[in-house]
Parts: C-alpha cells; structure tokens; sequence
C-alpha cells in the first residue's frame, strides 16, 4: 500500500513531462511552419523569375505592366488576382517582391519579408531568390 506522501507523486511527474512535450511540440512546430514557408516562398519566387523571363523585351513594350504582373504572381500566385485573393504566405505584399530585369536575365528576390512563426520572426532580406535567363524569343 502507498503512503500519503507518495500520492501526488505521479501527479507531479506528469505535469512536468506534460510541460518538456508542450514545449518540445511548440519547437517542432515552429520549425516546420518556418520550413513550409520557406519552401513556399522558394516556389514563388522561382515561378516570378520565369514568368519575367517568358515576357518579351521589345522597344515599346512597358515594363511597368510586367513587374507589377511579376509581383502579384509571387504574392498571389496569379499574375491578374482578383480583389479577394488572399497572399500564399500571411504578410507577404507586393512591395516585398524585387525585380531586376537586364536584357539577358531576369532576378526575382524578397526584401524585407519576416516569416512570423510562432514564437520567432526570421527576417528573410534578400532570399529567397531566382534567377533566370531571358528566352531568345523574348529578346525581340
């Protein structure tokens, strides 16, 4: 038979493994959203740059219109969104999104994002990036 002292013994010893499993848990979690994340944002970044690359380069043509379709595709994942479509990463914006296009190559990077985890924020200044080179037929 148990004496009184021993009663709240397994009590005790449960509500601290309870505690070291939430935390443990709480990590695991943040560390895999910050992944998912990540990887969600590698693709978009990648399909912006070459998106940008597939436009054509002609005298003329406005590269305002492409940069802006550039940003919205990686945003939202569409480079015409509708006014209700929501970002494919939460606080991501178009004006996290950089474009340089040359005549031989198009790069597409985020600056200034932080991927809001949990418990953490982890500042992603200039990555992910992409880049890809211009088609030939896009040089015209």
């Amino acid at each position: 038979m148990r004496s009184c002292r021993e009663r709240g013994n397994a009590l005790i010893e449960f509500a601290g493994s309870l505690m070291l499993l939430t935390v443990m848990f709480a990590g695991i979690f943040e560390i895999g959203y910050s992944f998912y994340t990540y990887g969600t944002l590698v693709t978009a970044v990648r399909a912006g740059a070459r998106y940008a690359a597939l436009q054509p380069r002609r005298a003329g043509s406005d590269p305002a219109v492409v940069a802006k379709a550039v940003r919205n595709l990686v945003v939202y994942g569409d480079p015409a969104p509708s006014d209700r479509t929501k970002p494919l990463v939460a606080g991501l914006t178009t004006g996290d999104v950089e474009l340089i296009n040359s005549p031989d190559a198009s790069t597409v990077a985020l600056r200034g994002f932080e991927v809001d985890a949990l418990f953490l924020k982890f500042k992603l200044d200039g990555r992910p990036t992409a880049t890809f080179p211009a088609t030939p037929g896009a040089a015209q």
